[in-house]
């Protein structure tokens, strides 16, 4: 693996606890800095580097002092330079925030015409050239400000509708310059192309979300989706409501690709098998549907065709956050076909002689991006995730931790990356789960949590700036128990054998949680502290210790489906 030089006092963002965002203070601040920045650091470079040529020619004459003088100049450069880095850092994390929670705070919408704002043109002369050489440019940008403008406050009033009824064709037109910029933020994150792309992904997917939730047809397709199980807030910008669709369309359309000899058709629950070589089965809704010795003979088919579990591993001492998800990376036993879930059994003996059990469930991330696969870490997966339905693979993980044995008053941690964080997320949300277990903490990496994520359990949510799934369901991930940690890491190299794009890469979250985690125990920044008082409270709370001796068990999944 090999990333860039990655210093955490500089480019980490933590917010942690209840909060709420001024967007338009944050924007105003930056657009403050950046014309502050253009009007004193820049002429004062210029003023400096034309001193330092006079000092170079002074010293034909006058070696000796000019020699000072050249040394005096070159240390304010370099202390203009740092200064210079210390601005442009406080504007990203600025810009990272304003860019973030625009749509979830809502109410900014004017700064996208203002340039050197977060959310308008860059103050650059490329971007005002633009402005100046194509003027119609800007009242296009002015006019949208003040449609997303009207439509924030008839969101926020409880009237989304409002702008789709009184202003149907520029609500068309809205429409499709949202997700024509989304279209543009995600190519620009899969060239790396934009530093900020991740950002200005979610951004732009959250706005077209409303755009979309605002429509009163979608509304009225939306609403009904409740009672097919799809949570769903219409009021904000999730896509919820449109990844319930999709999830809903899934099984018709894997069906169709099974006629054609293609894909697996639908699904009739899923078989989980531990190391033991013990399985378990859980059929779904849909298995009642079928003849029983059919049923039999697909559940048959399915277990004949998994392969064997990974042994057992064991190691000793306190399991971070970061070592946590390198488990999940250190699994090798997921792929279409088949999934692969761990779970750590911590065994802790204390001062007293009293030995305590906790938990950890680590969940992989997707294994195949088509739908209908037998493997349960699929597309299908993704789609019921983020828009809070049940799913395959949550059975799943509820087979494999009634196996483990896990005991009501044992401590449980959930802990994915991508659509396994989603899972974890969910997982400690779920009442049912909540009844069963004692649920204490959730740690995600790269996963769009928001608009799943327990509302009184301690997340810790790690997140890429370039990283484009994160903001994937529209929200930025807050409330009041998420921690949540934002790396500006953006062309780190992940390694060359991931296929997973580099901002995503599990292998890249953990280099760059392990190095915060380092600084945040010796850091006064309170940012990183309340990072390190999140991971300390996780450790006190799983009852871990240099001591705990644990155990890694492993657990194949795989699909009952038609063929």
């Amino acid at each position: 693996m090999v990333t860039m030089a990655f210093d955490p006092n500089r480019h980490v963002s933590v917010s942690s606890g209840s909060f709420h965002v001024d967007v338009n203070e944050l924007c105003a601040a930056h657009t403050l800095v950046t014309y502050e920045e253009n009007l004193s650091v820049g002429p004062a470079r210029l003023a400096l580097n034309a001193a330092l040529t006079e000092a170079d020619l002074a010293s034909i004459f006058a070696p000796e002092t000019a020699a000072g003088l050249v040394g005096a100049i070159s240390a304010a450069l370099s202390a203009l330079d740092a200064l210079q880095s210390s601005v442009d850092d406080l504007r990203w994390k600025l810009q990272d925030a304003a860019l973030t929670y625009a749509d979830a705070e809502a109410g900014a919408s004017l700064w996208e015409a203002v340039p050197g704002s977060p959310l308008g043109a860059q103050l650059s002369w490329r971007s005002l050239g633009a402005f100046a050489i194509f003027p119609a440019g800007a009242l296009v940008t002015g006019g949208g400000a003040l449609y997303h403008e009207f439509q924030d406050a008839s969101a926020s009033a409880g009237v989304p509708w409002l702008p789709a009824v009184l202003m149907p064709g520029m609500t068309t037109m809205m429409r499709r310059r949202d997700l024509w910029n989304a279209a543009i933020d995600g190519i620009a994150f899969a060239l790396h192309g934009d530093e900020e792309s991740g950002a200005l992904f979610q951004r732009d997917l959250g706005r077209f979300a409303l755009d979309v939730n605002s429509l009163p047809a979608f509304r009225g397709v939306a609403q009904a989706l409740a009672g097919q199980g799809v949570s769903q807030d219409l009021n904000s910008t999730s896509t919820q409501p449109a990844s319930g669709i999709a999830a809903l369309a899934a099984p018709w359309v894997a069906a169709l690709y099974n006629r054609f000899g293609c894909g697996h058709g639908a699904s009739y629950g899923v078989a989980v098998r531990g190391t033991d070589g013990n399985t378990r089965v859980h059929h779904n809704e849909a298995a009642a549907h079928i003849p029983s010795g059919t049923l039999d003979a697909r559940t048959q088919a399915a277990l004949a065709a998994m392969p064997d579990t990974a042994p057992d591993t064991h190691y000793e001492g306190v399991t971070t956050s970061a070592d946590t998800i390198e488990h999940i990376v250190d699994m090798r036993g997921g792929d279409a076909d088949n999934g692969e879930i761990a779970i750590e059994e911590h065994v802790t003996v204390g001062e007293d002689g009293t030995t305590t059990r906790s938990w950890t469930v680590d969940i992989r991330g997707t294994q195949s991006f088509a739908i209908g696969q037998s493997g349960p870490q699929d597309m299908t997966t993704n789609l019921q995730g983020v828009a809070g339905m049940a799913s395959d693979q949550l059975n799943a993980v509820m087979e494999a931790m009634d196996a483990a044995g896990i005991s009501p008053e044992d401590a449980v941690e959930f802990a994915g990356h991508s659509q396994g964080g989603i899972m974890a997320a969910q997982l400690a949300a779920d009442p049912g789960v909540r009844a069963r277990y004692n649920v204490v903490s959730v740690v995600t990496a790269g996963s769009p949590t928001a608009t799943v994520a327990p509302s009184d359990v301690p997340v810790l949510s790690y997140e890429n700036s370039g990283d484009i799934v994160p903001g994937l369901d529209g929200n930025a991930t807050r409330g009041d128990n998420v921690t949540t940690v934002r790396f500006h890491d953006y062309k780190a190299t992940a390694h060359p054998e991931d296929p997973v794009p580099s901002s995503h890469s599990a292998p890249l979250y953990v280099d760059e949680i392990r190095s915060t985690l380092d600084a945040a125990r010796s850091s006064s920044d309170p940012g990183l502290g309340a990072l390190a008082a999140a991971e300390a409270h996780r450790t006190q709370a799983l009852g871990l210790t240099p001591g705990t001796q644990t155990t890694i068990h492993h657990y194949q999944t795989r699909r009952i489906t038609q063929g």
